[in-house]
């Protein structure tokens, strides 16, 4: 296993890291254990422009209600804090910001599956959960970094930097992934929305989702990170819209996460 950087060092380390790429105006704060990056960035009363990250999450969420799992804090986990903004924009930036930093990380193309899922091979190494308020917007993201088993259920679902690629200091994860979140997040959508076209692992698949109660399968026309998918099925085109909808099975092509 490799040596850590001590925690005692990474608000300053991290601090540097966004200054260096014109972000002066963020603050770090670095938490040694919370339930989850959110509700610390909540409790301190973090403000738009600053960032959590916590040396152990022991509660982390993930989209419609499900957990994001690291009990021996072997991943990364940071909230980003922005003013409040168009869903949409938000999930494309941050999935765009996500993606960059695993390619750096990897030195290889991934792939971002819709809505909220960085893709390597089949398997999920981030993701991402917005939560707004009528000012602030908090921007979840969880990596996997050296983790190298996994319980049974998530064995052929999961995987982290050190299996693709070598283990890896988190604060050296932190370093890359920050800079690259945030200025994403400052980029414009029609920028964005080709990034993440590039990178859109489900577009051509034919996939299984369930909206609801309902399970729908076709062939992926169009994504949108934000809004939904379009999807050709044998009754016609349909739209699932993002908010309801999550994916059950799909079935990788080779052009998905082929960044050009």
């Amino acid at each position: 296993m490799i040596g850590e950087t001590p925690i005692e060092e990474w608000a300053d380390r991290l601090e540097a890291a966004l200054e260096a790429c014109g972000g002066s105006q963020h603050r770090v704060f670095v938490v040694r254990e919370t339930d989850s990056t959110q509700a610390a960035a909540r409790r301190i009363g973090a403000s738009a422009n600053d960032v959590v990250v916590a040396w152990r999450q022991t509660a982390g969420r993930g989209r419609l209600g499900r957990r994001w799992l690291d009990p021996e804090n072997l991943g990364i986990a940071a909230t980003f804090v922005r003013t409040a903004a168009a869903p949409e924009y938000l999930a494309v930036a941050s999935a765009v910001g996500t993606a960059q930093a695993a390619e750096k990380l990897l030195d290889r193309p991934v792939g971002i599956k819709w809505p909220n899922d960085i893709i390597v091979d089949g398997r999920k190494l981030a993701g991402i959960l917005i939560q707004q308020t009528s000012s602030l917007a908090f921007i979840g993201i969880g990596m996997n970094v050296n983790q190298i088993r996994w319980p049974p259920k998530l064995a052929d679902r999961a995987v982290s930097l050190a299996q693709i690629s070598r283990p890896v200091d988190r604060l050296e994860a932190l370093r890359i992934l920050l800079p690259a979140v945030f200025r994403s997040l400052s980029q414009e959508r029609a920028v964005l929305e080709k990034e993440f076209a590039r990178r859109d692992w489900l577009r051509g698949s034919r996939a299984t989702f369930q909206r609801g109660q309902e399970i729908v399968t076709g062939q992926v026309l169009r994504t949108d990170p934000g809004r939904g998918l379009l999807l050709s099925t044998d009754a016609g085109e349909v739209f699932l819209p993002a908010a309801t909808t999550t994916v059950r099975r799909a079935a990788e092509t080779d052009t998905r996460g082929a960044v050009s």
